[in-house]
Order: C-alpha cells, then structure tokens, then sequence
C-alpha cells in the first residue's frame, strides 16, 4: 500500500474509534506511516536520509519495521506520554493489518515466517483502490460528521 493509503486507513479506524484530539490524530498519523520506514521512497523515509536505506539494504523490506516486536517496543517508548499510546497502537495496528491484504509480512520478526492474506489472486492495486474509493464514498454520505468534536 502508498502511505496515502495508510494515513488515510489509520486516521479514519481512529476517528471511528473516538479519538478527536489534534494531537492524538498527529500520533496516529506518524505511526501509521512509521512501518515503512524501511523504505527510501515512502512518505517518511524520503525525510529521514540515512536509515531507510540501511534498513532495506541489510533487513529488507516488511520485517523489522511491520514486527510486534517492533510495535511494541515503540508503544513502551511513549509509556513517558501515556495519552499517545492508544492512538499509536491504532495507526500501527492499522498500517500492519493493511499490509497483510496486500502483500506478506514478517508479523514475528526475528523469525523469518511471513504472513499474508491471499485476495483470491485480486492484485494489491485493486484492493487499495476500492480501500480508497470506499472511503471516499463513506464521506460523500457523511462519515465527515465522525470528524467533528462533540
């Protein structure tokens, strides 16, 4: 999936699950994109100049970054900041479940077993566009109204 796709998939499962806050959206936002940071031309690692390249040249791509382990020890990081651990958990959650549609991922990481959901032979570019086309239909009848603050 395009990180279009992942912003877009995490901030809407944590709007559908109660998170308003501006800054709590900005957590979710940043981890739904964290995953692919292992990668040059993803939407973070284009600002980061050094360790997507490391990381794709040395551990590939969906391994470390798409982990638990990964996931988790991130999540202990903002233990310091409690208020952002759930909206993390929801961006990074969402950015892995998403990749699991399209393509294979190593879940438990050191152990090199990848898991992936097969679509039937659907190639990935069709599911992210009806993802998409989806999403944009829930807003045309209103999903807009879930952003608003109550």
């Amino acid at each position: 999936m395009n990180g279009a796709s992942h912003l877009v998939g995490g901030v809407t499962a944590a709007v559908v699950l109660g998170i308003h806050s501006p800054a709590q959206l900005a957590v979710v936002a940043v981890s739904s994109l964290l995953a692919d940071i292992d990668r040059n031309n993803s939407l973070l690692g284009r600002f980061i100049p050094v360790l997507p390249s490391m990381l794709e040249s040395t551990l590939g791509k969906r391994t470390l970054t798409h982990s638990i382990l990964f996931g988790f020890c991130i999540w202990l990081l903002l233990s310091v900041h409690s208020s952002w651990q759930w909206p993390f958990l929801i961006g990074y959650v969402s950015h892995l479940l998403l990749d699991v549609i399209t393509g294979r991922v190593a879940l438990l990481w050191p152990i090199p077993w990848k898991f992936g959901i097969p679509l039937f032979g659907i190639p990935p570019v069709f599911v992210e566009t009806a993802a998409m086309a989806a999403w944009g239909a829930w807003m045309v009848l209103g999903g807009y109204n879930y952003f608003y603050i109550t």
